[in-house]
């Protein structure tokens, strides 16, 4: 039997001599959920472009091992790549948020600490891991084969005066912004960080650091949006100006 419901996961050290080795989550959804048997064959993942045809080998307790049987084309991925930044809100919501925006492409993701970010939100230790297990997820479901960068809790301006220079181009959500970007950050191949604010959006102090570090204020429509529903927007929108969708 060949599962196609779905992809697999596995990092790119588990890969060996035309051996894959499945741990944890991965190895349970695949025998205890799905019933895959000895011989049954899947698709997985290194999460770094590469998507094999796989046949279940062996299963123990400490996971599974499979036989590579052939690699096989993975999805084209956007032409352009996508860093989105969003304030901090309740778990569940930076959840579904980060969900849907990895189903709809972009490459990495940063909980970002803004002047509204509620007090409570700020030093959650497990959000970290939760949001890597959502990317894992979200990638396998929407079949994509680079697994999306997680990166740890950071304050908004801290992290603009160390990586601005790492994109060609910022574009923060702004009920008062332009309706699109310059042609100049829609062009193919280009690095494009989205901003989005926690509850209430941005601080004057915050959009004036942006502006300063040549970021385009983009609308998203004429309706005030919900943080995790103004993130999912804007990767919606770049994508579209850019011809993606």
């Amino acid at each position: 039997m060949l599962i196609k419901t779905t992809y697999f996961y596995s990092p790119p050290e588990s890969f060996s001599k035309g051996k894959i080795f499945i741990s944890d989550d991965e190895a349970y959804h695949l025998t205890k959920v799905l019933r895959a048997k000895i011989g049954d064959e899947f698709f997985v993942t290194n999460g770094i472009g590469d998507v094999f045809r796989a046949r279940l080998e062996k299963s123990h307790k400490k996971g599974i091992v499979a036989e590579i049987v052939d690699e096989v084309e993975s999805m084209k991925s956007p032409s352009l790549d996508i860093c989105l930044g969003m304030g901090i809100v309740k778990p569940k919501l930076m959840e579904l948020a980060l969900d849907w925006a990895i189903q709809l492409g972009i490459n990495e993701f940063i909980p970002l600490m803004t002047s509204y970010t509620l007090k409570e939100f700020r030093k959650e230790s497990e959000r970290y891991i939760r949001l890597e297990k959502v990317a894992i997820r979200s990638m396998k479901q929407s079949k994509r084969t680079w697994l999306p960068t997680i990166y740890p809790t950071i304050e908004l301006n801290e992290y603009l005066k160390k990586y601005r220079q790492n994109f060609d181009g910022i574009l923060y959500a702004d009920y008062e912004g332009v309706p699109s970007p310059p042609k100049r950050m829609i062009q193919p191949d280009r690095r494009i960080l989205l901003i989005v604010g926690a509850e209430g959006g941005l601080s004057t102090s915050e959009k004036a650091e942006l502006n300063e570090y040549g970021a385009v204020p983009v609308s998203l429509g004429n309706t005030r949006l919900r943080t995790e529903t103004a993130a999912v927007t804007i990767v919606t929108k770049l994508l579209v100006w850019t011809g993606n969708i």
